[in-house]
Protein backbone atom coordinates (compact mmCIF):
# COMPACT_ATOMS: atom_id res chain seq x y z
CA UNK A 1 0.00 0.00 0.00
CA UNK A 2 1.10 3.82 -0.65
CA UNK A 3 1.33 6.34 2.01
CA UNK A 4 0.81 9.93 0.45
CA UNK A 5 1.72 12.66 2.95
CA UNK A 6 -0.81 15.56 1.78
CA UNK A 7 -0.06 19.13 2.59
CA UNK A 8 -3.20 20.97 3.15
CA UNK A 9 -6.36 20.09 3.88
CA UNK A 10 -8.84 22.39 2.28
CA UNK A 11 -10.34 21.69 -1.33
CA UNK A 12 -7.64 20.88 -3.13
CA UNK A 13 -6.47 18.36 0.08
CA UNK A 14 -9.90 17.14 0.41
CA UNK A 15 -9.67 16.11 -3.49
CA UNK A 16 -6.52 14.53 -2.66
CA UNK A 17 -7.95 12.42 0.51
CA UNK A 18 -11.03 11.22 -1.24
CA UNK A 19 -8.88 10.00 -4.40
CA UNK A 20 -5.88 8.73 -2.14
CA UNK A 21 -9.17 6.53 -0.60
CA UNK A 22 -10.47 5.09 -3.70
CA UNK A 23 -6.95 4.79 -4.44
CA UNK A 24 -6.31 2.14 -1.71
CA UNK A 25 -3.73 4.68 -0.36
CA UNK A 26 -3.30 5.94 3.20
CA UNK A 27 -3.62 9.42 3.72
CA UNK A 28 -1.19 11.62 6.02
CA UNK A 29 -2.73 15.09 5.77
CA UNK A 30 -0.58 17.42 7.11
CA UNK A 31 -2.06 21.41 7.94
CA UNK A 32 -1.29 24.08 10.35
CA UNK A 33 -5.55 24.31 11.44
CA UNK A 34 -6.02 20.79 13.31
CA UNK A 35 -9.85 20.91 11.95
CA UNK A 36 -8.84 21.49 8.14
CA UNK A 37 -11.57 20.05 5.93
CA UNK A 38 -9.87 16.98 5.30
CA UNK A 39 -9.07 16.35 8.74
CA UNK A 40 -12.40 14.52 9.42
CA UNK A 41 -12.02 11.69 7.02
CA UNK A 42 -8.10 11.18 6.24
CA UNK A 43 -6.07 7.90 7.42
CA UNK A 44 -3.99 10.13 9.61
CA UNK A 45 -3.50 14.06 10.51
CA UNK A 46 -0.80 16.10 11.75
CA UNK A 47 -1.80 19.31 12.49
CA UNK A 48 1.82 21.00 11.61
CA UNK A 49 3.41 24.38 10.36
CA UNK A 50 5.62 23.25 7.15
CA UNK A 51 6.93 26.37 7.40
CA UNK A 52 9.13 25.48 10.93
CA UNK A 53 10.53 22.70 8.97
CA UNK A 54 10.10 20.42 12.43
CA UNK A 55 11.88 17.64 13.27
CA UNK A 56 8.04 16.05 13.68
CA UNK A 57 7.35 16.68 10.41
CA UNK A 58 10.11 15.28 8.92
CA UNK A 59 9.28 12.53 10.81
CA UNK A 60 5.95 12.38 8.86
CA UNK A 61 7.61 12.80 5.61
CA UNK A 62 9.47 9.79 6.43
CA UNK A 63 6.36 7.62 6.55
CA UNK A 64 5.01 8.33 2.72
CA UNK A 65 6.01 7.12 -0.26
CA UNK A 66 5.57 10.24 -2.21
CA UNK A 67 4.17 14.19 -0.60
CA UNK A 68 1.77 16.30 -2.57
CA UNK A 69 1.64 19.66 -1.86
CA UNK A 70 -2.13 20.59 -1.79
CA UNK A 71 -1.76 24.21 -1.14
CA UNK A 72 -1.13 27.41 -2.86
CA UNK A 73 1.20 29.16 -0.18
CA UNK A 74 4.48 30.08 -1.72
CA UNK A 75 6.03 29.87 1.80
CA UNK A 76 4.96 26.62 2.57
CA UNK A 77 5.62 25.00 -0.72
CA UNK A 78 9.46 26.15 -0.64
CA UNK A 79 9.85 24.73 3.01
CA UNK A 80 8.78 21.50 0.87
CA UNK A 81 10.80 21.18 -1.66
CA UNK A 82 13.73 22.46 0.69
CA UNK A 83 13.15 18.80 3.05
CA UNK A 84 12.21 16.72 -0.27
CA UNK A 85 15.53 17.85 -2.09
CA UNK A 86 18.21 18.09 1.30
CA UNK A 87 16.27 14.17 2.03
CA UNK A 88 15.81 12.67 -1.17
CA UNK A 89 11.49 12.87 -1.13
CA UNK A 90 9.74 12.18 -3.78
CA UNK A 91 7.80 15.05 -4.34
CA UNK A 92 4.56 15.49 -6.73
CA UNK A 93 4.71 19.05 -7.41
CA UNK A 94 6.59 20.95 -10.39
CA UNK A 95 7.44 24.06 -9.06
CA UNK A 96 8.82 25.69 -12.36
CA UNK A 97 5.73 25.00 -14.03
CA UNK A 98 3.57 25.69 -10.73
CA UNK A 99 5.47 29.40 -10.86
CA UNK A 100 4.06 29.97 -14.53
CA UNK A 101 0.31 28.82 -14.30
CA UNK A 102 -0.20 30.57 -10.92
CA UNK A 103 0.80 34.11 -12.31
CA UNK A 104 -2.37 34.83 -14.93
CA UNK A 105 0.02 37.62 -16.15
CA UNK A 106 3.13 35.11 -16.75
CA UNK A 107 1.09 32.37 -18.08
CA UNK A 108 -1.16 34.63 -20.32
CA UNK A 109 1.94 36.26 -21.88
CA UNK A 110 3.47 32.87 -22.37
CA UNK A 111 0.03 31.37 -24.15
CA UNK A 112 0.01 34.37 -26.44
CA UNK A 113 3.92 33.72 -27.26
CA UNK A 114 2.75 30.48 -28.36
CA UNK A 115 -0.23 31.35 -30.17
CA UNK A 116 -3.04 29.15 -27.72
CA UNK A 117 -6.21 30.52 -28.28
CA UNK A 118 -7.83 32.89 -25.35
CA UNK A 119 -10.07 35.75 -25.02
CA UNK A 120 -9.17 39.08 -25.67
CA UNK A 121 -7.48 41.55 -23.71
CA UNK A 122 -8.36 45.28 -22.38
CA UNK A 123 -7.99 47.73 -24.29
CA UNK A 124 -7.68 45.48 -27.58
CA UNK A 125 -11.77 44.37 -27.12
CA UNK A 126 -15.16 45.35 -26.44
CA UNK A 127 -17.06 45.13 -23.01
CA UNK A 128 -18.48 43.62 -21.06
CA UNK A 129 -15.03 42.20 -19.35
CA UNK A 130 -13.86 39.87 -16.45
CA UNK A 131 -11.28 41.20 -14.42
CA UNK A 132 -9.25 38.55 -12.31
CA UNK A 133 -6.38 39.47 -9.84
CA UNK A 134 -3.14 37.52 -11.47
CA UNK A 135 -2.10 35.46 -8.85
CA UNK A 136 -4.98 34.20 -7.15
CA UNK A 137 -6.52 30.26 -8.59
CA UNK A 138 -10.37 29.75 -9.45
CA UNK A 139 -12.69 31.89 -8.46
CA UNK A 140 -11.30 34.10 -6.25
CA UNK A 141 -11.60 37.92 -6.54
CA UNK A 142 -13.23 37.52 -9.84
CA UNK A 143 -15.64 39.69 -11.21
CA UNK A 144 -17.41 41.71 -14.67
CA UNK A 145 -17.48 45.17 -15.50
CA UNK A 146 -19.62 45.95 -18.22
CA UNK A 147 -17.64 48.95 -19.84
CA UNK A 148 -14.32 50.23 -20.52
CA UNK A 149 -14.77 53.41 -18.39
CA UNK A 150 -15.57 50.49 -15.70
CA UNK A 151 -12.35 49.76 -16.20
CA UNK A 152 -10.70 52.24 -16.26
CA UNK A 153 -11.57 53.64 -12.97
CA UNK A 154 -11.26 50.55 -11.54
CA UNK A 155 -7.28 50.62 -12.70
CA UNK A 156 -6.82 53.81 -11.52
CA UNK A 157 -8.18 53.37 -7.88
CA UNK A 158 -6.71 50.19 -7.03
CA UNK A 159 -3.58 50.13 -5.64
CA UNK A 160 -1.99 47.24 -7.71
CA UNK A 161 -3.51 48.02 -11.35
CA UNK A 162 -0.13 45.71 -13.04
CA UNK A 163 -1.42 42.61 -11.12
CA UNK A 164 -5.12 42.52 -12.71
CA UNK A 165 -5.87 40.39 -16.04
CA UNK A 166 -9.11 42.32 -17.83
CA UNK A 167 -10.14 40.33 -21.11
CA UNK A 168 -13.40 40.22 -22.72
CA UNK A 169 -16.23 38.48 -21.08
CA UNK A 170 -17.00 35.94 -23.33
CA UNK A 171 -20.63 33.42 -23.36
CA UNK A 172 -20.78 29.60 -23.25
CA UNK A 173 -20.09 26.91 -21.36
CA UNK A 174 -16.71 26.40 -19.69
CA UNK A 175 -14.95 22.80 -19.94
CA UNK A 176 -11.69 21.07 -17.82
CA UNK A 177 -9.55 18.36 -19.00
CA UNK A 178 -6.68 17.34 -16.60
CA UNK A 179 -3.10 16.33 -18.77
CA UNK A 180 -0.46 14.42 -17.02
CA UNK A 181 2.85 13.51 -17.48
CA UNK A 182 6.48 14.45 -18.36
CA UNK A 183 8.29 16.11 -21.44
CA UNK A 184 7.47 13.95 -24.73
CA UNK A 185 5.09 11.69 -22.55
CA UNK A 186 1.49 13.35 -21.84
CA UNK A 187 -1.72 12.21 -21.20
CA UNK A 188 -5.04 13.84 -21.23
CA UNK A 189 -8.43 12.75 -19.25
CA UNK A 190 -12.21 12.95 -19.64
CA UNK A 191 -13.19 16.29 -20.47
CA UNK A 192 -15.48 17.82 -17.92
CA UNK A 193 -18.22 20.58 -17.72
CA UNK A 194 -18.05 23.60 -14.85
CA UNK A 195 -20.72 24.85 -13.90
CA UNK A 196 -21.20 28.63 -12.08
CA UNK A 197 -22.82 30.31 -9.50
CA UNK A 198 -23.51 33.66 -10.01
CA UNK A 199 -20.01 34.40 -8.28
CA UNK A 200 -18.20 32.76 -10.54
CA UNK A 201 -17.36 30.22 -7.87
CA UNK A 202 -17.90 26.47 -9.54
CA UNK A 203 -21.37 24.65 -8.10
CA UNK A 204 -20.99 21.54 -10.20
CA UNK A 205 -19.22 19.03 -12.60
CA UNK A 206 -20.69 16.91 -14.93
CA UNK A 207 -19.64 14.46 -17.66
CA UNK A 208 -19.86 13.65 -20.26
CA UNK A 209 -19.69 16.54 -22.28
CA UNK A 210 -20.75 17.33 -25.92
CA UNK A 211 -18.80 19.67 -27.38
CA UNK A 212 -18.76 21.11 -30.73
CA UNK A 213 -17.83 18.79 -33.38
CA UNK A 214 -14.12 18.04 -33.24
CA UNK A 215 -13.31 20.11 -30.38
CA UNK A 216 -12.71 17.14 -27.96
CA UNK A 217 -9.63 16.40 -29.84
CA UNK A 218 -8.65 19.88 -30.16
CA UNK A 219 -9.00 20.68 -26.46
CA UNK A 220 -7.10 17.48 -26.05
CA UNK A 221 -4.01 18.43 -28.31
CA UNK A 222 -4.30 22.05 -26.48
CA UNK A 223 -4.14 20.80 -23.12
CA UNK A 224 -0.93 18.72 -24.45
CA UNK A 225 0.57 21.94 -25.92
CA UNK A 226 0.32 23.74 -22.15
CA UNK A 227 2.04 20.97 -20.69
CA UNK A 228 5.14 20.55 -23.55
CA UNK A 229 5.13 25.37 -23.13
CA UNK A 230 5.64 24.84 -19.49
CA UNK A 231 7.51 21.55 -19.64
CA UNK A 232 5.26 19.74 -17.26
CA UNK A 233 6.15 17.25 -14.73
CA UNK A 234 3.55 16.58 -12.89
CA UNK A 235 -0.40 17.41 -13.35
CA UNK A 236 -1.87 20.43 -14.48
CA UNK A 237 -5.58 21.23 -15.21
CA UNK A 238 -6.84 23.55 -18.56
CA UNK A 239 -9.68 25.21 -18.31
CA UNK A 240 -11.49 26.46 -21.82
CA UNK A 241 -14.83 28.88 -22.39
CA UNK A 242 -16.27 27.10 -25.99
CA UNK A 243 -17.85 30.58 -27.68
CA UNK A 244 -19.29 30.53 -30.88
CA UNK A 245 -18.08 26.93 -31.40
CA UNK A 246 -14.37 27.89 -30.63
CA UNK A 247 -12.37 27.33 -27.25
CA UNK A 248 -10.95 29.87 -25.89
CA UNK A 249 -8.16 29.02 -22.71
CA UNK A 250 -9.27 30.26 -19.34
CA UNK A 251 -6.69 29.45 -16.97
CA UNK A 252 -4.19 26.99 -16.63
CA UNK A 253 -3.24 25.75 -13.32
CA UNK A 254 -0.05 23.16 -12.42
CA UNK A 255 -1.22 21.53 -9.57
CA UNK A 256 -4.00 18.59 -8.70
CA UNK A 257 -7.19 20.28 -8.75
CA UNK A 258 -10.37 20.17 -6.77
CA UNK A 259 -13.76 18.77 -8.11
CA UNK A 260 -13.18 17.57 -11.38
CA UNK A 261 -11.04 14.72 -10.54
CA UNK A 262 -13.28 13.12 -8.51
CA UNK A 263 -15.65 12.89 -11.78
CA UNK A 264 -12.70 11.72 -14.13
CA UNK A 265 -12.79 9.10 -11.57
CA UNK A 266 -16.34 8.36 -11.29
CA UNK A 267 -17.37 8.49 -15.00
CA UNK A 268 -13.86 6.86 -16.42
CA UNK A 269 -12.29 4.79 -13.44
CA UNK A 270 -9.38 6.66 -13.92
CA UNK A 271 -7.59 7.98 -10.75
CA UNK A 272 -5.81 10.93 -11.45
CA UNK A 273 -3.70 10.62 -7.98
CA UNK A 274 -2.84 6.92 -9.05
CA UNK A 275 -1.34 8.40 -12.44
CA UNK A 276 0.53 11.33 -10.76
CA UNK A 277 2.04 8.81 -8.45
CA UNK A 278 2.99 6.38 -11.13
CA UNK A 279 4.90 9.15 -12.95
CA UNK A 280 6.04 10.77 -10.08
CA UNK A 281 7.56 7.52 -8.35
CA UNK A 282 8.25 5.00 -11.12
CA UNK A 283 8.76 7.90 -14.12
CA UNK A 284 5.98 6.18 -16.28
CA UNK A 285 2.23 5.70 -17.03
CA UNK A 286 1.70 1.84 -15.42
CA UNK A 287 -1.89 2.16 -16.10
CA UNK A 288 -3.82 1.45 -19.39
CA UNK A 289 -6.20 4.28 -20.71
CA UNK A 290 -9.60 3.66 -19.96
CA UNK A 291 -12.66 5.31 -22.21
CA UNK A 292 -15.74 7.06 -19.94
CA UNK A 293 -19.45 5.31 -19.70
CA UNK A 294 -22.26 6.22 -18.25
CA UNK A 295 -22.89 9.77 -16.67
CA UNK A 296 -21.58 11.31 -13.39
CA UNK A 297 -21.46 14.98 -11.59
CA UNK A 298 -20.79 16.45 -7.95
CA UNK A 299 -22.77 19.25 -6.98
CA UNK A 300 -22.16 21.27 -3.37
CA UNK A 301 -25.41 22.33 -1.00
CA UNK A 302 -25.63 24.54 1.92
CA UNK A 303 -28.81 23.86 4.19
CA UNK A 304 -29.24 26.18 7.14
CA UNK A 305 -32.39 27.89 8.45
CA UNK A 306 -33.61 29.74 4.38
CA UNK A 307 -33.91 26.17 3.19
CA UNK A 308 -31.67 24.28 0.34
CA UNK A 309 -29.37 26.46 -1.74
CA UNK A 310 -27.06 24.85 -4.68
CA UNK A 311 -23.77 26.76 -3.93
CA UNK A 312 -19.79 26.98 -5.51
CA UNK A 313 -17.12 25.11 -3.51
CA UNK A 314 -15.88 27.14 -1.24
CA UNK A 315 -18.42 26.51 1.16
CA UNK A 316 -17.00 22.80 1.82
CA UNK A 317 -14.23 25.19 3.56
CA UNK A 318 -16.99 27.08 5.97
CA UNK A 319 -17.81 24.67 8.29
CA UNK A 320 -17.20 21.63 10.30
CA UNK A 321 -13.91 19.29 9.48
CA UNK A 322 -15.33 16.74 6.68
CA UNK A 323 -16.47 12.82 6.83
CA UNK A 324 -17.22 10.48 4.04
CA UNK A 325 -20.50 9.02 3.30
CA UNK A 326 -22.22 6.33 1.47
CA UNK A 327 -25.91 6.13 0.24
CA UNK A 328 -25.95 10.02 1.53
CA UNK A 329 -29.64 11.29 0.98
CA UNK A 330 -30.11 9.79 -2.36
CA UNK A 331 -26.33 10.41 -3.32
CA UNK A 332 -24.10 7.46 -4.32
CA UNK A 333 -21.66 9.58 -2.07
CA UNK A 334 -21.08 12.67 -0.03
CA UNK A 335 -18.37 14.73 1.80
CA UNK A 336 -19.91 16.31 4.00
CA UNK A 337 -19.99 18.04 7.57
CA UNK A 338 -23.25 16.83 8.60
CA UNK A 339 -24.14 16.76 11.88
CA UNK A 340 -27.34 14.55 12.87
CA UNK A 341 -29.07 17.73 10.99
CA UNK A 342 -27.24 20.62 13.20
CA UNK A 343 -27.49 23.46 11.21
CA UNK A 344 -26.24 24.67 9.13
CA UNK A 345 -24.58 21.91 7.37
CA UNK A 346 -23.14 21.65 3.45
CA UNK A 347 -22.06 18.42 1.04
CA UNK A 348 -20.50 17.53 -1.91
CA UNK A 349 -23.17 15.15 -3.29
CA UNK A 350 -21.23 12.67 -5.51
CA UNK A 351 -23.33 10.43 -8.10
CA UNK A 352 -23.01 8.10 -11.09
CA UNK A 353 -25.32 6.27 -13.37
CA UNK A 354 -25.61 4.48 -16.63
CA UNK A 355 -27.87 7.13 -18.51
CA UNK A 356 -28.32 10.73 -18.13
CA UNK A 357 -32.29 10.58 -17.35
CA UNK A 358 -30.92 8.10 -13.92
CA UNK A 359 -28.57 10.71 -12.92
CA UNK A 360 -30.60 13.03 -12.77
CA UNK A 361 -33.40 11.36 -10.97
CA UNK A 362 -30.44 10.55 -8.54
CA UNK A 363 -30.15 14.51 -8.61
CA UNK A 364 -33.35 15.22 -8.28
CA UNK A 365 -34.11 12.32 -5.40
CA UNK A 366 -31.07 14.48 -3.20
CA UNK A 367 -33.37 17.26 -3.66
CA UNK A 368 -36.39 15.73 -2.61
CA UNK A 369 -35.14 13.56 0.65
CA UNK A 370 -33.09 17.23 1.58
CA UNK A 371 -36.64 18.65 1.49
CA UNK A 372 -37.83 16.09 3.52
CA UNK A 373 -35.67 16.01 6.10
CA UNK A 374 -36.99 19.58 6.66
CA UNK A 375 -35.48 22.72 8.47
CA UNK A 376 -34.59 21.97 12.14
Amino acid sequence: MRTVAIVGGRLQGTEAVYLARKAGMRSLLIDKDPKAPASGFCDEMYAFDVRKKTPQLLDVFKKADFILPALENDEAQAAIIEMAEEHGFCLAFDARAYSITSSKLKSDAMMKEYVIPAPRYYPECDGPYILKPSGDSGSAGVFRAEAADDVKRFLSETTNPENWVVQEYLEGPSYSIEVVGTPGAYRTYEITEIHMADDYDCNMVTAPCRLAGGNEEKFSEIAKALASMVGLSGIMDVEVIEHNGELKVLEIDARLPSQTPIVVYKRSGVNLLSELADITMEGKFKSKIQKGRGYAAIEHYLIDVEGIHNKGEHIMTEGRPLIYKENFFGADEAITDYDGGRLPWRGMFINSAETGEALEEKRAAIRRNLAAEGVR
